[in-house]
């Protein structure tokens, strides 16, 4: 952050589940503590995105930087046998999440009070936005297996055209940052536009913690962070598509 800019580190609880492992070879599917550092610097350049955990790469001047840092946090997420997720948008910021296996000690439910059940099935006609092609993919795949039929877009504007022809979709499930000029809360806006009763969820590999202090979204947005297990997004869909009333706020 050259420039100055705000650091939010923040812990939650998380279930990588089976299908997650699979789709990332070395991860084991089960309960972790989630440690996320989000900042709202520079970002990183896609092509380089994928090596930043090489040792000693690095992009800084000599004697800026020694291309250890993010090397040395792979190897401890791997020797305690976690994971590190790393998601970034050039111009708004960087989040590293990393995934610690949580202890197998008892402790006390978080929620003592019994948890309702519903039906994770659907038959709505859900429009999918995401600029991550293997993202956007998995959520499709998962979508449809639990009935719904998805139409999907890879950025706000063709998103927006999708919607003038589609006056039927129930829901909107859009990336909150995403290229091309309209970020997923300025889609919202204009989706209820055209449609004041349409359902809105959005998704993020921020922290949640870091989307609100940007002034992305509002607290009291639905909102499901990445990386999302198969039950996680169909739960979260259902309850938001069995709600009373939808704003993008």
């Amino acid at each position: 952050m050259p420039r100055g800019g705000r650091l939010t580190i923040e812990a939650s609880n998380a279930v990588l589940d089976v299908e997650y492992a699979d789709r990332n070879p070395g991860v084991k599917s089960g309960q972790y503590v989630l440690l996320a550092v989000s900042d709202t610097g520079v970002g990183i350049n896609a092509a380089n995105l994928h090596r930043v955990f090489d040792p000693f790469f690095t992009t800084k001047e000599v004697g800026k930087g020694t291309g250890l840092g993010l090397s040395m946090v792979y190897g401890f997420a791997k020797q305690s046998q976690g994971h590190v997720k790393i998601y970034s948008e050039l111009g708004h910021g960087t989040s590293v999440k990393l995934f610690l296996p949580m202890a197998d000690q008892p402790s006390e439910p978080l929620n003592q009070n019994p948890s309702v059940t519903i039906d994770l099935h659907g038959s709505e006609l859900i429009l999918l936005v995401e600029d991550d092609a293997s993202v956007r993919g998995f959520a499709k795949s998962e979508l449809m297996s639990f009935g719904y039929r998805v139409l999907e877009a890879n950025n706000g504007k063709d998103a927006l055209q999708i919607l003038q022809l589609h006056k039927d979709i129930d829901l909107l499930f859009t990336d909150v940052i995403m290229p091309g000029g309209l970020n997923g809360r300025e889609l919202a806006l204009e989706a209820l536009r055209l449609n004041p009763i349409l359902k809105v969820m959005y998704c993020s590999g921020y922290a949640e913690n870091a989307i609100l202090q940007q002034s992305l979204l509002s607290r009291d947005v639905p909102l499901l962070s990445k990386p999302y297990c198969r039950l996680e997004l169909a739960r979260k869909i259902r309850e938001v598509l069995l709600e009373d009333i939808s704003v993008a706020r």
